[in-house]
C-alpha cells in the first residue's frame, strides 16, 4: 500500500520533472524511485513521447470541402477561359471571312475583357473585392468605349471623332455616379440601400447631362418631358430605397437589442 501511494506521487509530479520545473531535493527523490521502479520509469518514457494531435473529423471535413470548392472553382475558370476563346476564335473567323480583314472583332475582345477582368479581380481579391473590381471595371469601360470609337472611325469609316465630346464625358460621369455611391457607404458604413438610393438621386442630374450631350434637348419641353419619364422615376426610387433602407436600420437595431 505505501509503494503504491508513492508510485501515485511520482506519477503525479512526473510532468513537472520532465519539464524540470521540480527542486533538487525532489528531484533526487524522483531519480531514485525511478532506479528501483520499473513501471513508473515506463510511464516517465510514454510521457516523453511526442503527442500527436488528432484532427477532429469536422476539420478533415471542412479541410476536404475547401479543397473540392478549390477544384471546382480551378475547373470554372478553364470553363470560362475557353468559352472566351471560343467566341473570340468565332468573331475572329466570321470577321475576316466577311470583310476580308478585323474591325468589329476588336469591340467583341474588348467588351469580353470589359466582363471577364472585372469579375477575375473580384474573385481572387481579399479585402475590398467590391471596390477592386469597381476599379477594373472603370478602366475597361473607358477602354472598351474608346475601341469603339477607333473601330467605327478608322476601320469601318462610319461615324464621326465622339469619344473627346461625348462618350468620355459620359462614361466619365456615370462612373463618378457610381463611385460616390461607394464612397458614401465607406464614409457612413451604411448598408448598400442607402447606396442604390445615393445612385438613383445622381441619375436625375445624370440623365439631363447624358441627353443634353447627346443633343437630345430642342427646348424646354424636351426637357420637361425628359424629367418626367426619367427624372421622376429615379426621384421616387430614391425615396422608396431610403424608406426600405431605413426600415432594415430599425430592423437591425431591433434584433440587436433582443439579443
Amino acid at each position: 500500500m505505501e509503494q503504491r501511494l508513492v508510485c501515485d506521487t511520482v506519477r503525479d509530479l512526473l510532468p513537472m520533472y520532465i519539464d524540470q520545473m521540480t527542486s533538487d531535493a525532489t528531484n533526487r527523490s524522483m531519480e531514485e524511485h525511478l532506479e528501483s521502479c520499473g513501471e513508473c520509469r515506463a510511464v516517465m518514457e510514454q510521457m516523453k513521447q511526442p503527442v500527436q494531435a488528432e484532427t477532429a473529423p469536422e476539420v478533415t471535413e471542412f479541410k476536404k470541402f475547401l479543397k473540392e470548392s478549390r477544384k471546382r472553382m480551378r475547373w470554372f475558370y478553364w470553363f470560362m477561359l475557353a468559352a472566351a476563346m471560343i467566341a473570340v476564335l468565332t468573331c475572329f473567323i466570321v470577321n475576316l471571312a466577311t470583310e476580308k480583314g478585323l474591325s468589329w472583332f476588336y469591340i467583341v475582345c474588348m467588351g469580353i475583357m470589359t466582363a471577364y477582368v472585372p469579375a477575375y479581380v473580384f474573385i481572387v481579391s481579399g479585402k475590398h473585392k467590391f471596390e477592386k473590381a469597381l476599379a477594373a471595371l472603370s478602366v475597361c469601360v473607358v477602354g472598351l468605349v474608346g475601341t469603339v470609337q477607333i473601330v467605327l472611325y478608322y476601320l469601318m469609316g462610319t461615324g464621326d471623332i465622339w469619344f473627346w465630346e461625348i462618350g468620355l464625358p459620359i462614361v466619365s460621369y456615370w462612373l463618378v455616379v457610381v463611385w460616390m455611391g461607394v464612397f458614401f457607404r465607406i464614409i457612413f458604413h451604411c448598408n448598400w440601400l442607402y447606396v442604390l438610393a445615393v445612385i438613383a438621386f445622381l441619375a436625375i442630374p445624370g440623365n439631363y447631362f447624358t441627353n443634353r450631350l447627346a443633343g437630345y434637348y430642342e427646348g424646354v419641353g424636351d426637357m420637361l418631358k425628359n424629367f418626367i419619364s426619367d427624372g421622376l422615376g429615379n426621384l421616387l426610387a430614391a425615396i422608396f430605397l431610403l424608406l426600405c433602407a431605413k426600415w432594415w436600420d430599425c430592423k437591425g437595431n431591433k434584433a440587436e437589442k433582443n439579443s
